[in-house]
């Protein structure tokens, strides 16, 4: 059975709330998790929101003032101190799966300014040279080439041997979804595919030919503006940055997604969604995506 971390994220987002609801949500399945993070803020949010749900195994990583909605020095350490000691649990052999309520990327860089976000972080940490980022909807998987960088270094960063290493982390997971041989789409990076290129979808093409030679049923790259075409025919889309694939990704979800990081020697999943801290401590917060993220993680586990 799956023994699943789960980490609170920023204290001042919704991380809690959503933690606590997805609790109540899961009833049975709820069992073997363990929450790390604060455990006064843990059960204050149990308390506002009034629900009666039995609290797992907590790791208290100790007292944090915060104030709902504001990135603060001490919101931002609370969420990365969650953070460290939920890998150390991993590497303890503690837990076999990590879900990870959303975090401020800026509000941990008032204390670790390297800190680029949760993939990049788990990636460094446990010495994993590829990982792969992927938002997973019932509809479809959508994973990327590249991450959180500009825009104006997407282009640089399209290499076939990039795109082959993310290909083949991609059939391996779609592979562990479907227990089949999936079926993957490439978007192109310019609009209208080849017709703009500076080269990219050519980078592209090779890194296709080389992930067919190796067994992956893998075909474009196409037109980002003609994903929904290819829908019904294919278990996931290869796309070049991060709001390419978010956008269709989210709009598919209805607020089911899931963001997983593939390639760590364990499995990594989180809502697909951020702090949203413009309703933090309203108890009006939507605990589906968080939900998901826990399913998903008890899934991939058993597979």
């Amino acid at each position: 059975m799956a023994r699943i971390g789960i980490t609170l994220g920023d204290p001042a987002g919704i991380g809690p709330e959503i933690v606590i609801k997805a609790l109540k949500g899961l009833e049975e399945g709820a069992k073997n998790l363990t929450i790390i993070g604060s455990a006064s803020i843990l059960k204050a949010a149990k308390d506002m929101l009034a629900l009666s749900v039995p609290l797992p195994k907590i790791l208290d990583t100790g007292e944090v003032a915060i104030e709902y909605g504001k990135e603060t020095i001490e919101s931002g350490k609370a969420a990365f101190d969650a953070l460290v000691e939920a890998c150390k649990l991993v590497k303890d052999g503690e837990i076999n799966a990590l879900v990870t309520a959303p975090l401020s990327k800026r509000a941990v860089q008032f204390t670790q300014s390297s800190f680029v976000g949760h993939t990049e972080f788990l990636a460094e940490y446990f010495g994993v040279d590829e990982v792969l980022m992927i938002a997973y909807t019932a509809y479809a998987a959508f994973a990327f080439v590249t991450t959180h960088i500009p825009l104006s270094k997407v282009s640089y960063s399209i290499t076939s041997e990039r795109v082959l290493s993310k290909l083949l982390l991609f059939s391996d997971f779609l592979q562990r979804i479907h227990n089949r041989s999936p079926r993957i789409a490439v978007l192109a990076l310019n609009p209208h595919g080849f017709e703009f290129t500076a080269g990219e979808e050519n980078e592209m093409n090779h890194a296709i030919q080389a992930a067919r030679n190796k067994g992956v049923n893998v075909t474009g790259p196409y037109p980002a503006d003609t994903f929904h075409s290819y829908l019904e025919a294919v278990d996931g889309f290869l796309v070049s940055y991060h709001d390419q694939g978010m956008i269709p990704a989210k709009l598919l979800a209805q607020g089911k997604g899931v963001n997983v990081t593939w390639g760590l020697p364990f499995v990594r999943t989180s809502p697909l969604h951020g702090t949203a801290f413009d309703i933090a401590g309203t108890g009006t917060a939507e605990p589906s995506s968080m939900i998901a993220a826990i399913r998903l993680a008890q899934t991939l586990t058993r597979n």
